[in-house]
């Protein structure tokens, strides 16, 4: 890893841990509260059956491998991963108050998944390839966790295609959303930083393209919500 790579990821852990505690009205914010739904729309991707197994990359405070465990159900399993100790912190915590036994919440670096090659059926990644070092390595990690026929599931910010809608957004996503993190956090600085993340992220095409490169086949794009958000879905080969 390059010296900027890895001030890139002290970086992010730092911004991340700083957030943890208001990470969940975070997302709400920013979803304006429909990244529950969003989160059931990326795990129906999967094509997830009782009794399988999941992966959950830069797992945050839990969410979307809670999701996946009611797909695979309690004789399924899912694992998460993330780097910043205290969104698994967070993510115990929550996993604990809601009884759930089939998730295993685990510390680790995206572009070395501690896990297997070839042992899930489908590996997910919500509101995070924005923020990775490196977006090909993880995919090509998280390409390696799948058995082949396995899916990986990206769900993402995006740029609305609607001209209008793609303006009126902007003025929340760009303006308004920092001024709301000062006002409940007392700190723009996180709050900024998302918004600009997405500005320099890929395409929806760039990242298809992506897919394809690391050995994903029949790529398929869904863009939810006028296209705030989208879909990334692969087959490994």
């Amino acid at each position: 890893m390059s010296t900027s790579e890895m001030q890139k990821q002290q970086h992010i852990e730092r911004l991340f841990a700083s957030i943890a505690p208001r990470y969940d009205l975070l997302n709400s914010l920013l979803s304006f509260n429909r990244h529950k739904c969003w989160r059931r729309f990326a795990v129906r991707q999967c094509d997830l059956w009782p009794g399988d197994t999941a992966l959950d990359v830069c797992v945050g405070t839990g969410d979307f491998a809670i999701e996946l465990a009611r797909a695979v159900g309690k004789h399924g399993r899912v694992v998460g991963v993330d780097l910043c100790r205290p969104m698994l912190d967070l993510g115990l915590k929550k996993i604990r108050r809601q009884r759930i036994h089939n998730v295993c919440l685990s510390e680790g670096n995206a572009q070395t998944l501690p896990v297997p090659s070839n042992s899930f059926r489908a590996a997910t990644i919500g509101f995070a390839l924005r923020n990775v070092v490196n977006v090909e390595n993880t995919l090509s990690e998280m390409v390696r966790a799948v058995e082949p026929g396995g899916r990986v599931v990206s769900l993402e910010l995006a740029r609305p295609r609607w001209p209008v809608f793609r303006s009126m957004y902007n003025l929340y996503f760009y303006r308004l959303l920092p001024l709301i993190g000062w006002a409940i956090h007392g700190r723009r600085e996180p709050y900024a930083y998302l918004p600009a993340s997405l500005t320099t992220f890929h395409s929806r095409e760039e990242l298809s393209r992506i897919m394809a490169k690391v050995g994903l086949a029949d790529v398929k794009v869904f863009d939810l919500t006028g296209g705030i958000v989208s879909v990334h879905v692969g087959v490994k080969k």
